[in-house]
């Protein structure tokens, strides 16, 4: 009978041929994996793409940091979203391949990292959705009121100091969907949130004096 030498062991030809079966069985596996998610990939990316670009949100975008920064990469809010779509599917295709072809050695670290990517996709998602609030939350305080009642009454301030808390809030959410401790960051917070209670009702008690001081100067004075 023949047979071949690998690694010093002695391994019989139809033992060979059953390694080959086996090794082009599990490749054929993982290409046909990685083809479909390849296919499912672009049909969901294309979808989402035209679901973004009907909804309207570009203009509001366009507004954010994370929208400037997608403008400045050549990209419109749409293929933004269309790639984020895309390539977490490309990605999940290809750890689904490596499952599938049942190999010890890697399955222990592909579980991991499957188990991992829903809280890493959610956090994505997190990130995104919550910058465009706290950048549109921003705004709409600057432009809420005349440039003069801005500058009299801080309000430029005002809204990014809302900005960072909104981004503050929106980062240690994150952190908790990545699975981080985030303890010492709720200790800021606490800390933090007094801060701004009492500079809000000083700011508070500021713009309704300036607002009754009229009214409290003829009261005074009858």
């Amino acid at each position: 009978m023949l047979s071949l030498v690998n690694a010093g062991q002695i391994i019989s030809l139809p033992e060979f041929v059953d390694l080959l079966i086996t090794i082009g069985y599990k490749a054929l596996i993982f290409s046909l994996v990685v083809i479909t998610g390849w296919v499912i990939g672009r049909l969901v990316g294309a979808l989402v793409g035209k679901i973004v670009a009907k909804t309207g949100v570009d203009p509001i975008m366009r507004k954010t940091a994370i929208g400037r920064s997608v403008i400045r990469a050549g990209l419109t809010t749409a293929d933004f979203f269309k790639a984020i779509a895309k390539w977490s599917i490309y990605a999940v295709s290809v750890l689904l391949a490596f499952k599938a072809i049942d190999v010890p050695a890697i399955n222990g670290p592909v579980e991991s990292v499957l188990a991992f990517l829903p809280n890493l996709i959610g956090g994505i998602i997190m990130l995104v959705v919550g910058a465009i609030i706290a950048d549109v939350a921003g705004d709409l305080i600057k432009k809420g009121a005349a440039p003069e009642h801005r500058e009299a009454f801080y309000l430029d301030m005002i809204a990014n100091l809302v900005k960072v808390i909104l981004y503050f809030i929106v980062i240690t959410l994150v952190m908790s969907q990545l699975g981080m401790d985030v303890t010492i960051l709720y200790t800021v917070a606490q800390a933090f949130a007094w801060g701004v209670a009492i500079f809000m009702g000083v700011t508070v008690g500021i713009v309704v004096g300036w607002f009754l001081k009229d009214k409290l100067k003829e009261f005074f004075s009858s």
